[in-house]
Order: structure tokens, then C-alpha cells, then sequence
């Protein structure tokens, strides 16, 4: 019984993890943490620092002298979707990090879109999609679809898994989502996420840019069709001018380098922006359509190409007067061009950007709650990547990654450093380490096929209703950079990826897949054959304690408690007389839905 109590009891046992914690924990940027110290007196931000070469931090050293499979292990769970057996060998094996991360930098960008019309080959008198681009409408329904077949591929098979890894990170900032206008235009989607992937290692004010940009963001964010007061509307479209700067670059409160807020003379924290910002901000924006030839929004996204294509300028459209956006005059008779980059470049040179954003990756990557000094850490080599560039993404990836809070967390700061990891890292971690074999699969619209092509079919599943790739209910993503529980919010600290925890969620999910189980209906055309060879090895040999630290080694870095490691060797030594193949599963799965693996280290 007990065993079955301990299978079961994931979602209490996440929450007990931190809240049996009555250590005082280190100051973090959360909001909530901040509006706890300033309500006890004990607030004390520094101002901001100048933006000097002089001021960045020296180079941590990260030639790997006996890097244990652990160690590689734990760093790979957070630079890739999951740690393989192959990629803790490469890991190890490679002079530097350094070396690593060049390796990484200089693998292609793995193409949704190109994965899409490789793989969507017409079936039974449907054309190819790349010959029939009209089909995406068409079809739309079905290549909704294949959207997730194609990034689920992508993510246990791509070379490139740091860029991958850096683009759904960034996905889950910048969003946008299936639900709402773009609900019936995958292919707007799909190249979105193209962008996020191909300027993951770019220059931020790039990435900036090319979101701006594309048409998915325009009309996800009602800016498509945007034109100046007196024309097609009473005044500008103010919604992506909000979003652009509390969501995408400054966010709403000032704050300092170590991710605290400013705040008045009485506690209170300083907005970065007013409405009257919005306002100035919304006249950018104005003038800006998809690339089709006519700038009514009725008139738009009626091709493929003016879906995936950067938008254009109608300067009939445009705004032209001054504008005043945060204290920077951006002069009258500008074209729609030069007035968007200048009000980009406002938002990129914003002191507080390279913190929020900064704060951000950290979270999606490494940490939940990160220490002050490493938000500032990484916010200064956003600044300057020591050879005077601003933004430059490939430096700011690799200081998250390298940080010596990032190597060392667990150790220095045991009691708060981590996250909890998505639902969708489960599945991918899951599916990477035991190089599932994808299967046979029709797409079909209705009842008529339409491409015939090789997948996990997890399109078919239901598949983890709180999570997907751009999916969001919102543009504010599945959680905010703030949610915790209330057992964690009594001791000041976040944990945003247990807002999208529950039954009939995750856990529901990994048993149905692990053990291959038909009672979840939902899975039933699931085909992701999980390769156990070498844990049926062990288990057929009796060799439990072995079985357990290569789990731990693959799958938790190292990060399996004794407790956990005794509860589970008690179970498999009742279970001798269990085939190893069953057994071999049954303990997969109590390593997947221990808090152990559930806390990301």
C-alpha cells in the first residue's frame, strides 16, 4: 500500500517539498518577495550601476577537470529538452563548455516550416503541401495538428537542441497562441516559431524586430490593419503598445540590476510607463499590414505568403506626427519604418530590459527563484558582452548556463534553488532518453487522409491539456513569472509551472505512456515505443541498486534523495517475481513522479 500511496501522491508531495522549508530563504526579484520586505521595513535596492566594461563579471572558468555523469546530466536538462545517454558522452567527453556551446552555436536552425513540407506529402489525390499553398487554409484544421507532430519531432530528434531549448523558452515571453484570431492559420504559427528559433542566438533588438514584424504578432496582437485617428477607427489600436513594453522588453516596474524594484519615498514601486505612453506608443504602430497589397485588416491573411511574411508599410496609414515615448521625442514626418525601430531601440536601451528579460530566461531555464546577484550577473552582460555589444543573446544564453549559480545552485543555495519542470519537459526528457520510435500515421481532415508521414501521433492524444507549444489561453503564457502556491507565497517564493500541475494532467499522462497502458483512452493511438533494454538488463540481473543510480544519473542528475532511493528499492525487491520488462517500467515511473525529478536541480 504504501508504494501505491507513494505513486500517487505527486501533486501534495510538490507542494510539502517547499513548505516544510522554515529556513529564512535569500532575497529573489519576485514581486511577491519585494512587497514582503517592504511591508516588514527591510527593502534595501541599490541603485542602478553604470554600464561599464569594467563592471562585468570575470569569465567563469569552465574547463571540465572530471565532470561526473551527474553534473553533465543536471546542466544538459536545462540547455537541452532531456539528457540521452549519447549526450552526456558528448558532454563529457568535449575540452570546455566553452566548446560545447560553440558546437551548439554553429549547428543550423532546425526548420518547422521545412519539417512541414518535407513530411507533408499528399496521399489518396491530395496534392503536396509545398505545391498547393492554398491548402493551408484548407486544411488548416489537420496542419494544426501536424504543427505538434513536427515540434515533437523536432524536440527528441534536432541536432540543434540549445537553440530549440532557447526558442520555446522564448515562446512562453514573447507569445502569441493557437487560441484566439490565429486560431485557423497554422502556417502564421508555424513561421512565427520559425523566428523565435532562427534569432534564439541573435541580437535581442533583432529578435525585437522580427517579432514586431511578423504578421502572427500583428494580428494576434490587433496591430494589423493599425491606422492612425481619423482613418478606419476613433484612435490607434493601444494592445500590442502595451504588451510591448510591460510584457516583451521593460516591464512594469522599474528595477535594479539585481531585479528588485525602485520605489518612492514611501515603499511604493515606480511604474516604467503611464498611459499616457501606451497612447504615444499605439501612433508606432500605426500603418503596418500584411504583405497582400491592401491594408484593411478584413482584406488580410487571405494567402500563405502574407501570413509568414514580415509585414509592410502603407505610409497613408501612418501616424507622422511627434511622438513622446518615455522621456525620448521620436521626431514628426517619420516613415512607419523608422518610427518603429525607434521606439524599439527605446525599449532595447531601457535600463530595465536586460533584468526583466534576463530574470526571465533564468526562471524558464535554471531556476525559479534566483539569487539577486546572479539576475545581476546575467543583466550585465546583456548590457556588454565585454566587447561592447548590447543584447547579444549568444552571451546572455551562456552566462544563464554557466553561471556559478547555475553549476552550483544546489549546493550553495539548497533551499530555493530550482523549478519545477513543465509537463511538456516531462514528455520530452521521457521520449529523448529512451529514443522512443515514433510510428506509421495518416493526417486526416474529417474523414479524408491527406498526408501520410512517420510521427509520435501525439496529435492524437489529448495530450497534456494545460500545456502545449504555443497554446496559451493568453498572451500573459500559461503562467506568470510570479505564480506559486499559497504554502510558497507564505515564504515568499515562486514557483509558476505548478499553476499548470493537476489530475488528469501530467502524471495521468506519463503512466499511460510508460506503461503503455490502454485504460487512458486518450493515448490510445499514441506511438512513442520506449527503448528499455538497458534497465531490463539491470532488472533481470536483480541489479536494483544499479537500475536506480542510472535513473538517477539520466533522468534526475544525481538529484534522487535516499529517502526516495530506499522507498524505491523496497518496492523492487518485493516485486522479484515481476517480469523484468513490466518491472522495468513500474520503476521508471517512480522515479518520474517522485519530487525528486519533479524539482529540476
Amino acid at each position: 500500500m504504501k508504494y501505491l500511496l507513494f505513486l500517487f501522491t505527486i501533486i501534495t508531495s510538490l507542494f510539502i517539498l517547499s513548505a516544510c522549508n522554515n529556513s529564512t530563504p535569500p532575497k529573489s526579484l519576485s514581486p511577491i518577495k519585494q512587497e514582503a520586505l517592504q511591508n516588514e521595513g527591510k527593502a534595501n535596492f541599490p541603485s542602478y550601476e553604470k554600464n561599464t566594461t569594467s563592471s562585468l563579471i570575470k569569465p567563469l572558468p569552465n574547463i571540465q577537470k572530471h565532470l561526473s555523469k551527474e553534473k553533465a546530466s543536471a546542466f544538459l536538462s536545462r540547455a537541452t529538452f532531456g539528457a540521452t545517454d549519447e549526450a552526456i558522452k558528448h558532454l563529457r567527453n568535449m575540452k570546455s563548455y566553452d566548446a560545447w556551446f560553440e558546437e551548439q552555436f554553429t549547428l543550423p536552425a532546425t526548420s518547422h516550416m521545412e519539417w512541414i513540407y518535407t513530411h507533408a506529402k499528399g496521399t489518396e489525390g491530395v496534392k503536396d503541401l509545398a505545391d498547393a499553398p492554398s491548402d493551408w487554409q484548407t486544411y488548416s484544421d489537420a496542419l494544426g495538428d501536424m504543427q505538434l507532430d513536427a515540434w515533437w519531432d523536432i524536440v527528441v530528434h534536432a541536432k540543434d537542441q540549445l537553440r530549440q531549448r532557447v526558442a520555446f523558452a522564448l515562446s512562453e515571453i514573447l507569445v502569441i497562441s493557437k487560441y484566439g484570431p490565429l486560431v485557423t492559420y497554422p502556417d502564421a504559427r508555424i513561421s512565427y516559431y520559425d523566428v523565435l528559433v532562427e534569432n534564439a542566438f541573435a541580437n535581442f533588438e533583432t529578435l525585437l524586430q522580427k517579432v514586431t514584424y511578423h504578421p502572427a504578432m500583428g494580428k494576434y496582437l490587433s496591430y494589423l490593419g493599425n491606422a492612425k485617428t481619423g482613418m478606419l477607427g476613433a484612435h490607434p489600436d493601444e494592445n500590442y503598445a502595451r504588451e510591448v513594453m510591460q510584457l516583451f522588453s521593460i516591464g512594469l516596474y522599474k528595477l535594479n540590476p539585481d531585479g528588485s524594484y525602485q520605489v518612492d519615498n514611501k515603499g511604493n514601486p515606480l511604474h516604467t510607463y503611464t498611459q499616457t505612453d501606451v497612447t504615444e506608443m499605439a501612433k508606432v504602430f500605426t500603418g503596418l499590414s500584411d504583405n497582400n497589397g491592401e491594408f484593411l485588416s478584413e482584406a488580410s491573411f487571405s494567402s500563405h505568403k502574407s501570413r509568414t511574411v514580415s509585414m509592410q508599410a502603407f505610409e497613408r496609414y501612418h501616424d507622422k506626427s511627434e511622438k513622446k515615448i518615455l522621456g525620448t521625442t521620436i521626431p514628426s514626418n517619420g516613415t512607419t519604418k523608422k518610427d518603429i525601430d525607434a521606439a524599439l531601440h527605446i525599449l532595447f536601451m531601457h535600463p530595465n530590459t536586460g533584468v526583466f528579460i534576463g530574470q526571465q530566461l533564468i526562471q524558464r531555464l535554471v531556476t525559479s527563484n534566483p539569487s539577486p546577484a546572479y539576475i545581476r550577473r546575467v543583466a550585465k552582460v546583456f548590457n556588454n558582452n565585454g566587447k561592447g555589444v548590447r543584447g547579444d543573446m549568444k552571451a546572455v544564453v551562456k552566462a544563464i548556463l554557466l553561471d556559478k549559480e547555475a553549476l552550483n545552485g544546489a549546493q550553495t543555495y539548497p533551499k530555493t534553488f530550482g523549478k519545477f519542470r513543465e509537463p511538456l519537459l516531462y514528455v520530452s526528457h521521457l521520449l529523448r532518453a529512451f529514443h522512443a520510435k515514433n510510428g506509421k500515421n495518416i493526417l486526416y481532415q474529417g474523414e479524408q487522409p491527406l498526408y501520410r508521414y512517420r510521427s509520435f501521433n501525439l496529435h492524437e492524444t489529448g495530450i497534456l491539456p494545460q500545456e502545449g507549444p504555443l497554446s496559451s489561453l493568453t498572451v500573459f503564457n500559461y503562467f506568470t513569472p510570479d505564480d506559486a502556491p499559497f504554502t510558497l507565497k507564505q515564504q515568499n517564493l515562486v514557483a509558476p509551472e505548478l499553476k499548470i500541475y493537476g489530475k488528469g494532467g501530467i502524471d495521468n499522462f506519463l503512466m499511460g505512456l510508460i506503461h503503455q497502458n490502454g485504460f487512458v483512452y486518450t493515448l490510445y493511438k499514441l506511438s512513442a515505443d520506449l527503448q528499455l533494454q538497458t534497465l531490463e538488463k539491470f532488472l533481470t540481473q536483480q541489479a536494483y541498486t544499479e537500475a536506480i543510480d542510472y535513473l538517477n544519473t539520466l533522468l534526475c542528475g544525481g538529484a534522487l534523495s535516499e529517502s526516495t532511493k530506499t522507498e524505491i528499492l523496497g518496492y523492487l525487491k518485493a516485486q522479484k517475481s515481476t517480469e523484468p520488462k513490466t518491472l522495468a517500467r513500474h520503476l521508471l515511473a517512480l522515479v518520474m513522479v517522485s519530487p525528486d525529478y519533479a524539482l529540476q536541480r
